[in-house]
């Protein structure tokens, strides 16, 4: 029995390479987040350019990048800011966006086409998970919770146009062989 598990070699997720650009992208999820703060009164939630660091995850080092860092690195940004209730919420909000938007890229080998779906059905899960997050668990309201939809879409279209971009020429100067 010992025998087998010191035979099982760590996933290739868990190199020290991806640890450590996993951390760097956590990170950069949760600065640009953090800077980019403009609060949303009626719910006190924000606006913020992180989901752009979220897509770019997602799109350029794939689904399990922008889960993980989309997920924390967010919710993180949602502690610092003194926004702790939503934390919960963003790190499955996110999560999903993230792992979705980086899962359909991949399927789509990063095609113009798949870049947009990506971008579109990962952003919608972030959109319905904050919509029915203040809604129904943070008991806000139908009011208040749908008052945010629009900053949502806003935060979609926007970080995805950035992060998509960002995504289209770090991918191109890097060359295929440094993720493969």
């Amino acid at each position: 029995m010992c025998a087998e598990v010191a035979s099982v070699k760590p996933a290739k997720f868990l190199s020290p390479k991806t640890v450590a650009l996993y951390g760097i992208l956590t990170a950069l999820t949760a600065a640009v987040t953090y800077v980019s703060y403009t609060p949303f009164s009626p719910t006190k939630g924000y606006f913020n350019l992180g989901d752009s660091i979220v897509f770019f995850t997602a799109l350029t080092f794939g689904w399990r990048a922008g889960l993980v860092c989309g997920g924390i690195g967010s919710a993180a940004a949602d502690i610092l800011l003194g926004s702790g209730i939503f934390a919960p919420i963003t790190l499955v909000a996110k999560g999903a966006e993230g792992c979705v938007a980086g899962w359909i890229a991949k399927k789509g080998a990063n095609k113009l086409w798949a870049v947009v779906l990506a971008v579109g059905v990962g952003g919608s899960f972030m959109v319905v998970t904050y919509f029915l997050g203040e809604w129904l668990v943070l008991g806000m309201g139908l009011g208040k919770a749908l008052a945010e939809v629009p900053i949502n879409i806003g935060q979609l279209v926007l970080g995805g146009t950035i992060g998509a971009t960002l995504s289209f020429y770090v991918r191109r100067s890097l060359g295929k062989q440094w993720w493969t």
